[in-house]
């Protein structure tokens, strides 16, 4: 009487290759959610980047919107810092009376355009001109 005994160590081709198969569906969805990641910090970066640079402006130009109510063309013109890496970046300062010159109410509105495609930040800001 022999006692036979198969003993098998290892695993078997079969199940190393569901192994792989899953593990790369693993390392490939993981790469997907990493790009997503990188990409919206990318894009959460410029956008705040703009709102620092519109909120600059303006406070920069609200001294200007506290003379009479009039229409003023900003000066000197706005610019945006070299160091801002924005991609095509543009901006626009407009200080103007929306109720008339009766109110003595001046808006003064910053626009930043940025990115491709085009996106855009713009704040307001109300001065009393008494």
């Amino acid at each position: 009487m022999s006692n036979h005994h198969s003993t098998q160590s290892g695993f078997s081709a079969v199940e190393l290759l569901i192994s792989l198969f899953i593990a790369a569906a693993f390392i490939a969805t993981g790469y997907q959610l990493y790009s997503v990641v990188i990409q919206n910090g990318s894009d959460a970066r410029q956008e705040a980047q703009a709102n620092n640079i519109a909120y600059q402006n303006l406070r920069t130009y609200e001294p200007e919107a506290t003379t009479p109510c009039s229409a003023v063309t900003p000066s000197p013109t706005p610019t945006i810092p070299s160091s801002s890496n924005l991609t095509s970046p543009s901006i626009t300062v407009t200080i103007s009376c929306p109720y008339g010159t009766s109110l003595n109410l001046s808006e003064i509105d910053v626009v930043v355009k940025y990115g491709i495609p085009q996106q855009e930040v713009e704040h307001a800001l109300f001065v009393d001109t008494h």
